[in-house]
Order: C-alpha cells, then structure tokens, then sequence
C-alpha cells in the first residue's frame, strides 16, 4: 500500500502511514476540548455539582473526575466565570472553590494548582479570619416579590467542613486533528498533544 503525506504545499510519496493536518482558515492548529460533561469557560473546563459537601469531600469528587476544585488566576477568567454561573446555576449563591490557608499558613493558595492565591475577589467585610480556612464563591441573594437576584459571586471565607455545591476544573485537552490517508478510506482522528 502506498501511502501520501499532504500538507498544506505538497502531496508526496512515504513509505509510512501519512497525516493530514486539520486546516482552520488556511492554517494547521490545535482543537481544544473539555472532558466530558465539563464546558469551556475562559482557558479551563468547568463542572458545576449541585450536591452538598464540604470542603474536603468536594476537594476528592472533583479528583475523582481527574479534576481539582476552581482557581482564580485574573479579573478576566473571574468575569467570564460569573458570565457563565447565572447561565449553568442561576439559582445557587455559594461554590466551593480551591482557596484555602490549611497549614498554618497566613497566605491563601489554591489547592488544585499549589499557586499562592495572588488575585482574590473578596466579598465586601472579607477576608474574616475567624470565620474559617477554606474559600466560597458567594453571591449575595435580593428577594422580591417576582424573583431572586444572585449579585456577582466573589470570594468568602468559610469553615471547610461546612456544606456547599462546588465547581470542579479540569484543564483543557489539546488535539491536533488529522486524517489518515490510506487507497479506501479516509479516518480522521483527534491525537493528543
């Protein structure tokens, strides 16, 4: 069987099995995609879980999905998060996320990257170091008559083994999509970078 290698110039002759770089718009690239039931939001893949749990066990559901609770890095990812909450959970003021000072420490990190938590999107009254470890996204809930109205969700302090839903992260999976050329048929396949 011969096989031919295409690329964006040329079709040639090989003696192995060939690959066709996907072309997006004239150019060859990467496809990025979310494990399932995550979405893309911002540069990471989010899951919202409804369930009630504290800290530590949402922590080890999030890890059993090959994921880790939610990080902040920058006002522009904490945006587009509180763009997509209303969206996927219109109704829920509270997340657990990865901020946490367990150890003894008097600066906050984010559990599921080790990074000192640099960019933290307090609450109004917060942080309140009394009032336990482990980081909240919260929104504050207005009642009227017709509805609820969740404010933007920032950051709260709160005792860990307290209950709330959480958000997991997962990072985005990298592919490089490629059609394998062979006389019959034409596969295409998403190999991971």
């Amino acid at each position: 069987v011969t096989h031919y290698v295409i690329d964006q110039v040329s079709l040639h002759r090989t003696g192995q099995p060939g690959f066709w770089p996907s072309l997006s718009g004239g150019q060859r690239g990467n496809h990025y995609l979310c494990p399932t039931n995550f979405t893309q939001v911002a540069d990471k893949c989010l899951l919202v879980d409804g369930s009630w749990k504290n800290f530590y066990e949402s922590d080890r559901h999030c890890r059993s999905l090959n994921a880790g609770l939610l990080s902040i890095s920058n006002p522009t990812e904490f945006n587009v998060i509180n763009e997509w909450l209303p969206i996927i959970a219109p109704y829920q003021p509270e997340f657990w996320t990865s901020g946490n000072k367990l150890g003894g420490t008097s600066d906050y990190y984010w559990q599921s990257t080790g990074q000192k938590a640099v960019y933290l999107p307090w609450s109004a009254g917060q942080p309140t170091t009394t009032a336990g470890d482990c980081l909240t996204l919260m929104a504050n809930v207005t009642m009227t008559p017709e509805e609820a109205i969740l404010s933007v969700h920032r950051l709260t302090v709160k005792p860990c083994t307290q209950w709330a839903p959480h958000i997991c992260q997962a990072p985005l999976e990298i592919f490089k999509t490629q059609l394998c050329l062979n006389t019959t048929a034409f596969f295409e396949a998403k190999i991971p970078v």
